[in-house]
């Protein structure tokens, strides 16, 4: 009997055959009686990386599930062949068809063939009965999509190994996700061993599990011969300064072959960090690297820039929560500058203050393929983002396309920058926090409303009216083709296409359910002139002026007279008295006393006036 332990050479072809047909292997335990279950002998061929014991434990409780599979008097063969993966066949070995004296040939029933899946299935079942633990649904159901995600459902060691033996013969799995399952080390070793035989599986997430070194020497042994894995995320495992040099190790490799490696919320520290830059200056695969929460410090990213800066593979680099401060940040935008491949660089909580963030962006001005820069939960306050827009603004050449500083408030003045930006860069966008008063948040409040007002689907039909000098009614006859004085929304549809009308089938959508007051399904003339009404309002309120409609379009009825007879026709009697007589007439009997006393006053200053005249002339007379 052969079997494949562990790993596989790449040069050679490995066989695991269980038994062999009943005349080879002599009685069957089943002969000899309930007492004489004796286990299978193995022999293994190639050692597993992470030992041989691992290994033996793979091949022997993988024989022990598939034997459970076996009818009474057959054989199950498992065939692996290199290249192609697990061939595993489960169906009987029938002894060949003999004839009797008479010629006749004897009958047996065949079984039906299994699929893949319905193997892996079984497989799955068997070795949850043997370990005592209830069968996931979740991983039932992923083994039909070929998305395994066991996300924090408590697997625990036994759990992992009942999934570890499906999929060594599952070959529909491409994703396998077991984080938050604290699978220990028989569970990694049982899951490593696995994915050195699966070559079909490229994603794996095994985060939150507290592997700690062992899961870390795992873990890399898998990755120094398995080429086919392509994303690995292991962050929340616990691994030290030590451990980072193992993964250095296999970052080095030539069969190195992972696109996404996340280390994060781990505590490589200082030592990991410059274990891991001289492997990323060598490394030639990887394009998303986390090495965020690792207590890196300065020494350590320093390092890590030192590492970027001959890389030619990194396109997203996150050093998050590593308390480099202002140099370690200057380092890696430094490093930035020399690397042609890096597009997004995540730094947050790192100490940045507010004169060390324009600094960075000052270095980034020649960089034209930095296209994101990610610096929230640092300590800039509001000068720095307006320091930093400064610096953009007077940069326009330069790449960054998005400032994210989500906790940070912009003041009016980078407010305005903002927009200036915009103008000179279209798609230049800030994520920040807020805006510092009641001023800047009004200030964007409008703005949004005007947009949002200037961007209404309604606008596009009165600027249809307007150009094509209609009335609503006119728009309306177009629209009714069924002449049921009714508008569907098939025919408010087909009419906005029929006439090239620039409005989409969503905003058709939204006109009819603001349109139809009645909810009956369709609008009427009275509902298109109505909303018509409060759109213009609210155009005016928002933008202060109305738009321009049509002179042709009768709102009412009065709007329809001549405008002579509406001038002609007085509005009042008391309007059309001379104005003169109006003023002559005293309106109460208040008023005619008040003139009386008038007239009486003047009367006597008058007779005043003359008798003063007169006594100062007598002297004069009588000299």
């Amino acid at each position: 009997m052969e079997r494949l332990i562990g790993s596989r050479p790449a040069s050679s072809a490995s066989k695991i055959q269980r038994r062999a047909t009943p005349r080879d292997r002599g009685p069957t335990p089943r002969d000899k009686g309930p007492t004489a279950q004796e286990p299978p002998k193995t022999s293994s061929r190639v050692n597993s990386p992470v030992g041989s014991h691992a290994a033996t434990d793979l091949g022997s409780e993988l024989e022990l599930i598939t034997a459970a599979l076996e009818p009474t008097g057959g054989t199950v063969t498992v065939d692996i062949e290199d290249g192609e993966g697990w061939d595993t066949d489960l169906e009987d070995v029938m002894p060949k068809k003999s004839k009797d004296k008479k010629g006749k040939k004897e009958n047996y029933p065949r079984r039906k063939l299994l699929t893949e899946e319905e193997k892996a299935r079984l497989v799955y079942i068997r070795a949850c009965i043997k370990f005592s633990i209830t069968p996931s649904s979740l991983f039932l159901r992923g083994l039909k999509k070929g998305q395994i995600d066991l996300q924090n459902q408590g697997l625990g060691p036994l759990g992992t190994q009942a999934v570890a033996l499906s999929l060594v013969i599952d070959r529909s799995v491409t994703d396998v996700v077991i984080s938050g399952n604290y699978i220990g080390q028989t569970g990694i070793r049982y899951l490593t061993d696995m994915l050195l035989v699966n070559d079909n599986i490229s994603h794996v997430d095994v985060s939150d599990n507290n592997l700690q070194s062992y899961g870390a020497q795992a873990l890399s042994n898998m990755l120094l011969q398995n080429d086919n894995i392509l994303s690995l995320n292991a962050s929340g495992n616990q691994f030290n300064r030590n451990d980072a040099l193992l993964f250095a190790q296999a970052i080095q490799f030539y069969r190195f072959s992972l696109r996404v490696l996340d280390l994060s919320h781990n505590d490589l520290e200082m030592e990991g960090g410059q274990h891991l830059g001289p492997a990323i200056a060598t490394n030639d695969t990887i394009e998303i690297l986390d090495i965020s929460w690792n207590h890196l410090a300065y020494d350590g990213v320093k390092a890590v820039a030192e590492g970027l800066k001959e890389n030619t593979s990194i396109k997203n680099l996150n050093v998050s929560w590593n308390g480099i401060g202002d140099e370690g940040a200057l380092c890696v935008v430094r490093a930035a500058n020399v690397n042609e491949t890096l597009e997004i660089l995540q730094m947050d909580a790192n100490r940045i203050g507010p004169i060390g963030l324009p600094d960075l962006l000052k270095q980034l001005a020649s960089n034209k393929v930095l296209l994101e820069l990610k610096i929230s939960k640092n300590p800039i306050t509001t000068i720095g983002p307006e320091s930093a827009l400064h610096v953009i603004h007077a940069h326009p050449e330069m790449g960054i396309q998005l400032l994210e500083i989500q906790d940070s408030w912009l003041t009016t003045e980078a407010c305005r920058l903002v927009y200036e930006i915009q103008e000179m860069k279209p798609n230049f966008k800030v994520v920040h926090g807020g805006f510092t008063n009641a001023h800047d948040l009004i200030k964007a409040s409008i703005k949004k409303r005007e947009e949002n007002c200037m961007n209404d689907p309604f606008l596009f039909l009165i600027n249809y009216v307007n150009d094509n000098r209609l009335r609503w009614m006119d728009l309306f006859n177009r629209l009714d083709t069924d002449k049921n004085f009714s508008i569907s929304f098939e025919e408010f549809r087909d009419g906005m296409k029929s006439n090239n009308i620039p409005i989409s089938d969503k905003d058709v959508q939204v006109l009819m359910e603001r349109l139809d007051e009645d909810h009956d399904g369709a609008i009427d003339f009275g509902e298109l002139l109505e909303g018509q009404k409060k759109y213009l309002k609210r155009f005016e309120k928002v933008m202060g002026v109305t738009p321009n409609i049509s002179s042709s379009t009768p709102s009412t009825r009065q709007n329809s007279r001549p405008p002579s007879r509406q001038k002609s026709r007085p509005s009042s009697r008391t309007q059309s008295r001379p104005t003169s007589r109006q003023q002559s007439r005293p309106t109460s009997r208040t008023d005619r006393s008040a003139a009386l006393t008038i007239q009486q006053k003047a009367k006597s200053d008058m007779e005043t006036y003359a008798r003063t005249v007169q006594s100062s002339q007598e002297p004069a007379v009588n000299s």
